[in-house]
Protein backbone atom coordinates (compact mmCIF):
# COMPACT_ATOMS: atom_id res chain seq x y z
CA UNK A 1 0.00 0.00 0.00
CA UNK A 2 1.25 3.50 -0.74
CA UNK A 3 0.92 6.75 1.16
CA UNK A 4 1.13 10.46 0.41
CA UNK A 5 2.15 13.49 2.43
CA UNK A 6 -0.33 16.38 2.71
CA UNK A 7 0.08 19.72 4.51
CA UNK A 8 -1.90 20.02 7.77
CA UNK A 9 -0.77 23.19 9.55
CA UNK A 10 2.21 25.25 10.65
CA UNK A 11 3.68 24.93 14.16
CA UNK A 12 3.45 27.85 16.57
CA UNK A 13 6.04 30.49 15.84
CA UNK A 14 6.42 29.56 12.16
CA UNK A 15 4.94 32.00 9.67
CA UNK A 16 3.86 31.16 6.14
CA UNK A 17 6.76 33.18 4.71
CA UNK A 18 9.28 31.30 6.88
CA UNK A 19 7.78 27.98 5.79
CA UNK A 20 7.93 29.01 2.12
CA UNK A 21 11.56 30.07 2.34
CA UNK A 22 12.49 26.91 4.27
CA UNK A 23 10.78 24.66 1.74
CA UNK A 24 12.40 26.39 -1.22
CA UNK A 25 15.88 26.30 0.30
CA UNK A 26 15.93 22.97 2.14
CA UNK A 27 13.78 20.88 -0.23
CA UNK A 28 14.60 22.92 -3.35
CA UNK A 29 10.97 23.25 -4.37
CA UNK A 30 9.73 25.94 -6.73
CA UNK A 31 7.52 28.74 -5.42
CA UNK A 32 4.55 27.33 -7.31
CA UNK A 33 5.02 23.87 -5.76
CA UNK A 34 5.39 25.39 -2.29
CA UNK A 35 2.18 27.37 -2.75
CA UNK A 36 0.36 24.24 -3.91
CA UNK A 37 1.71 22.26 -0.95
CA UNK A 38 0.68 24.92 1.57
CA UNK A 39 -2.77 25.02 -0.07
CA UNK A 40 -3.20 21.35 0.84
CA UNK A 41 -2.55 19.77 -2.56
CA UNK A 42 -0.61 16.54 -2.82
CA UNK A 43 2.51 17.41 -4.78
CA UNK A 44 4.64 14.47 -3.69
CA UNK A 45 4.30 11.05 -5.25
CA UNK A 46 3.13 7.92 -3.47
CA UNK A 47 5.66 6.35 -1.08
CA UNK A 48 5.85 3.52 1.44
CA UNK A 49 4.66 3.97 5.00
CA UNK A 50 8.20 4.01 6.39
CA UNK A 51 9.26 6.82 4.05
CA UNK A 52 6.06 8.72 4.84
CA UNK A 53 6.85 8.60 8.56
CA UNK A 54 10.42 9.80 7.88
CA UNK A 55 9.10 12.67 5.78
CA UNK A 56 6.59 13.55 8.49
CA UNK A 57 9.46 13.82 10.99
CA UNK A 58 11.49 15.91 8.55
CA UNK A 59 8.61 18.34 8.05
CA UNK A 60 8.03 18.47 11.82
CA UNK A 61 11.67 19.52 12.27
CA UNK A 62 11.02 22.35 9.78
CA UNK A 63 7.97 23.50 11.76
CA UNK A 64 5.37 22.07 9.39
CA UNK A 65 2.83 19.45 10.39
CA UNK A 66 1.75 17.04 7.67
CA UNK A 67 -0.79 14.26 7.43
CA UNK A 68 -0.04 10.83 6.04
CA UNK A 69 -2.82 9.86 3.66
CA UNK A 70 -3.31 6.31 2.47
CA UNK A 71 -3.78 6.09 -1.27
CA UNK A 72 -6.33 3.41 -1.91
CA UNK A 73 -7.77 1.87 -5.02
CA UNK A 74 -10.23 4.75 -5.37
CA UNK A 75 -7.51 7.33 -5.99
CA UNK A 76 -5.95 5.21 -8.71
CA UNK A 77 -9.42 4.75 -10.20
CA UNK A 78 -9.90 8.53 -10.05
CA UNK A 79 -6.57 8.97 -11.83
CA UNK A 80 -7.49 6.46 -14.55
CA UNK A 81 -10.91 8.10 -14.88
CA UNK A 82 -9.21 11.47 -15.36
CA UNK A 83 -6.85 9.97 -17.92
CA UNK A 84 -9.79 8.36 -19.72
CA UNK A 85 -11.65 11.67 -19.78
CA UNK A 86 -8.60 13.44 -21.21
CA UNK A 87 -8.16 10.74 -23.85
CA UNK A 88 -11.84 10.97 -24.81
CA UNK A 89 -11.56 14.76 -25.01
CA UNK A 90 -8.52 14.38 -27.27
CA UNK A 91 -10.36 11.85 -29.44
CA UNK A 92 -13.35 14.16 -29.69
CA UNK A 93 -11.11 17.05 -30.69
CA UNK A 94 -9.31 14.94 -33.31
CA UNK A 95 -12.60 13.63 -34.68
CA UNK A 96 -14.07 17.11 -35.06
CA UNK A 97 -10.82 18.28 -36.65
CA UNK A 98 -10.95 15.45 -39.18
CA UNK A 99 -14.58 16.26 -39.99
CA UNK A 100 -13.67 19.93 -40.51
CA UNK A 101 -10.75 18.89 -42.73
CA UNK A 102 -13.01 16.64 -44.81
CA UNK A 103 -15.44 19.52 -45.28
CA UNK A 104 -12.60 21.82 -46.33
CA UNK A 105 -11.31 19.18 -48.74
CA UNK A 106 -14.76 18.86 -50.31
CA UNK A 107 -14.98 22.64 -50.66
CA UNK A 108 -11.51 22.80 -52.21
CA UNK A 109 -12.36 20.00 -54.65
CA UNK A 110 -15.55 21.83 -55.71
CA UNK A 111 -13.66 25.09 -56.15
CA UNK A 112 -11.04 23.36 -58.22
CA UNK A 113 -13.66 21.78 -60.44
CA UNK A 114 -15.38 25.15 -60.91
CA UNK A 115 -12.10 26.87 -61.72
CA UNK A 116 -11.17 24.21 -64.27
CA UNK A 117 -14.60 24.45 -65.88
CA UNK A 118 -15.47 20.93 -64.91
CA UNK A 119 -18.87 20.00 -63.62
CA UNK A 120 -19.55 17.81 -60.68
CA UNK A 121 -19.82 14.19 -61.81
CA UNK A 122 -22.54 13.47 -59.28
CA UNK A 123 -24.64 16.35 -60.61
CA UNK A 124 -24.20 15.10 -64.17
CA UNK A 125 -25.40 11.62 -63.23
CA UNK A 126 -28.44 13.00 -61.40
CA UNK A 127 -29.33 15.28 -64.30
CA UNK A 128 -29.28 12.40 -66.77
CA UNK A 129 -32.45 10.40 -66.54
CA UNK A 130 -31.63 7.61 -68.93
CA UNK A 131 -28.87 5.04 -68.72
CA UNK A 132 -29.02 4.45 -72.44
CA UNK A 133 -26.59 7.27 -73.24
CA UNK A 134 -23.52 6.19 -75.10
CA UNK A 135 -20.55 6.04 -72.79
CA UNK A 136 -17.28 6.75 -74.48
CA UNK A 137 -14.53 4.75 -72.84
CA UNK A 138 -12.09 5.52 -75.59
CA UNK A 139 -11.50 9.02 -74.27
CA UNK A 140 -8.45 9.24 -72.03
CA UNK A 141 -9.10 10.30 -68.48
CA UNK A 142 -7.45 13.53 -67.54
CA UNK A 143 -6.13 13.41 -64.02
CA UNK A 144 -4.97 16.64 -62.51
CA UNK A 145 -2.00 16.75 -60.23
CA UNK A 146 -3.74 19.27 -57.95
CA UNK A 147 -6.32 16.75 -56.76
CA UNK A 148 -3.54 14.27 -56.06
CA UNK A 149 -1.70 16.94 -54.07
CA UNK A 150 -4.84 17.67 -52.10
CA UNK A 151 -5.32 13.97 -51.41
CA UNK A 152 -1.72 13.65 -50.21
CA UNK A 153 -2.20 16.71 -48.00
CA UNK A 154 -5.32 15.18 -46.51
CA UNK A 155 -3.57 11.86 -45.88
CA UNK A 156 -0.60 13.65 -44.30
CA UNK A 157 -2.92 15.58 -41.97
CA UNK A 158 -4.68 12.38 -40.93
CA UNK A 159 -1.33 10.69 -40.23
CA UNK A 160 -0.22 13.68 -38.13
CA UNK A 161 -3.45 13.68 -36.14
CA UNK A 162 -3.29 9.92 -35.58
CA UNK A 163 0.32 10.16 -34.42
CA UNK A 164 -0.71 12.96 -32.05
CA UNK A 165 -3.43 10.69 -30.71
CA UNK A 166 -0.87 7.92 -30.22
CA UNK A 167 1.39 10.27 -28.25
CA UNK A 168 -1.53 11.40 -26.07
CA UNK A 169 -2.49 7.80 -25.34
CA UNK A 170 1.10 6.67 -24.71
CA UNK A 171 2.05 9.68 -22.58
CA UNK A 172 -1.12 11.10 -21.01
CA UNK A 173 0.75 13.54 -18.74
CA UNK A 174 2.64 15.09 -21.65
CA UNK A 175 -0.18 17.38 -22.82
CA UNK A 176 -2.20 19.16 -20.12
CA UNK A 177 -5.92 19.60 -20.73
Amino acid sequence: MSYRIQFAQLNNGVSAEQAKSTLTTKLKLSDAKVSQFLAGKQIFGPITHEKAVKQQKTFAALGIQVNIISTSQSSTQDHTTDVDKRILAALDYITTSIIRLEEKMDDLARLQQLQNGETDIELEIESQNSWGDDLEFDEPLEATSKSKNINWLFIALIVILLSLLGVVIAFPDLLPF
